[in-house]
């Protein structure tokens, strides 16, 4: 039996044709509104091509289409004539409909399957590769797509909008320009900062009570401008009694302006503002930053349930988050210095995910606290006493200062295998 081949190497170039407007029909929806407009208003050799398709989209997209019906009812025929030829009439519609669906069917999934990973540029090749077959099929495309518009004119849109899928698109973007280049780390860090900085609370940017630098309402100006000479903040909370009971803030401009007049008749009453912004500890970071911005206020009180006073949270606190730290000369040094040899002493006060970043490795933290004397007291079940040591996780913390109430100095060691860890007589108190 002389088996015609001709038909049926057409009808499987037909097949590929309408797999491939398929292919890049998807390759274009699946790429973001904003990587089109991003594509089609760059400098890249592709720009006029995203840039018709963006003027053009459903006329485009609707002549694909038709290449597509038209494609596979050529391939059809095709298999048709195949089958009277082959001497098998009595099976032409089987053949017809299955080796149209059998063809089509794999090379559209080999096709969609490239196209979903690498979307654009599939759709940098459909777009220029099937100019041609767009011709062809303007005649009945257009009018399709204009009937179109006008029948969906007449029921109302409406749009989902989902932010979550947005957020995503832009961090990966992010990741993307980080990959290729295109984005340096700093304002890669800064975006994704941005993004996640409106599911943070005040307890997650305060300064917690213990850390807090106030003046007593009733403390000599004398006394209160030594403390702002060697502190170096530029506002503090006055507060009457105890510190639950904020009543104002004192600036230290106008302390210094004040020190400059050569009057004495002033007390501290004299000296404090009396309007203080008061946010609770659960509240967004976002909500106190506008707050903070309508009021003109740089600082303000974090209040727990019971009323009494949490911490402080200053608009430079909440812009860290951000943009990252803010040093100025009169900032402290580090929270964590590096000793060498794997050693490092760090203030208790330091968060626990700075000093993972610093050591290179997560610590444990299952429990209610977020620094790393926290840490050590929850492991302990008390205050450690000084010299007290306690490893975690290859990682050796030894208390070098601690109080009644809290731990202030720790020495870690990191035990990499480069130096034999300290023996019990080496950690005996400094």
């Amino acid at each position: 039996m002389n088996v015609p081949l001709l038909p049926l190497a057409i009808a499987a170039a037909a097949s590929l044709v309408a797999s491939f407007s398929y292919a890049g029909d998807l390759a274009c929806v699946t790429l973001s509104a904003g990587k089109l407009a991003a594509l089609a208003t760059g400098d890249g050799p592709h720009a006029p091509v995203f840039a018709r398709f963006l003027k053009d989209r459903d006329k485009i997209l609707s002549r694909w289409l038709i290449v597509r019906v038209v494609a596979l009812s050529l391939a059809a025929a095709l298999l048709v004539d195949f089958a009277n030829a082959a001497g098998v009439p009595h099976l032409r519609l089987a053949i017809a409909l299955g080796g149209s669906v059998l063809l089509y069917g794999t090379l559209a999934e080999i096709l969609a399957t490239i196209a979903r990973r690498r979307p654009e540029t599939v759709a940098i090749l459909a777009l220029r590769l099937l100019r041609l077959f767009e011709v062809v099929a303007i005649p009945v495309a257009d009018p399709l797509v204009l009937l179109g518009h006008a029948v969906g004119g007449q029921f109302p849109e409406t749009r989902v909008h989902d932010a979550r899928i947005t957020e995503t698109e832009v961090h990966y973007a992010v990741t993307e320009g980080e990959r290729a280049g295109t984005l340096a780390e700093e304002p890669a860090e800064m975006i994704r900062n941005v993004l996640d900085f409106k599911d943070l609370t005040v307890r997650d940017v305060m300064v917690p009570r213990r850390r807090v630098s106030a003046i007593e309402l009733s403390t000599e100006v004398d006394q209160v401008l030594e403390l702002v000479a060697t502190d170096g903040h530029s506002r503090y909370p006055v507060y009457r009694e105890t510190l639950d009971n904020v009543v104002g803030l004192v600036y230290a401009k106008d302390l210094f302006a004040y020190a400059e007049s050569g009057d004495k008749s002033k007390s501290l009453t004299d000296l404090v503002r009396k309007q203080v912004l008061v946010v609770v500890e659960f509240q967004s970071a976002l909500s106190v930053l506008r707050e903070m911005r309508s009021k003109r206020l740089h600082m303000a009180i974090v209040a727990d349930e019971f009323g009494g006073t949490e911490g402080i949270v200053t608009l430079e606190d909440i812009l860290e988050e951000i943009v990252g730290e803010i040093h100025d000369e009169y900032d402290t040094d580090a929270p964590i210095h590096e000793l060498g040899d794997g050693r490092f002493v760090a203030d208790a006060a330091i968060p626990i995910s700075d000093l993972e970043g610093h050591l290179g490795k997560s610590l444990p933290t299952d429990g209610d606290f977020e620094s790393l004397g926290g840490l050590l007291v929850h492991r302990a079940g008390r205050v450690p006493d000084v010299g007290a040591s306690i490893t975690l996780d290859g990682v050796r913390f030894i208390v070098r200062e601690a109080d009644e109430t809290r731990v202030v100095k720790v020495e870690i060691v990191q035990n990499d295998g480069r130096r034999r860890l300290p023996s019990k007589s080496e950690e005996a108190p400094a």
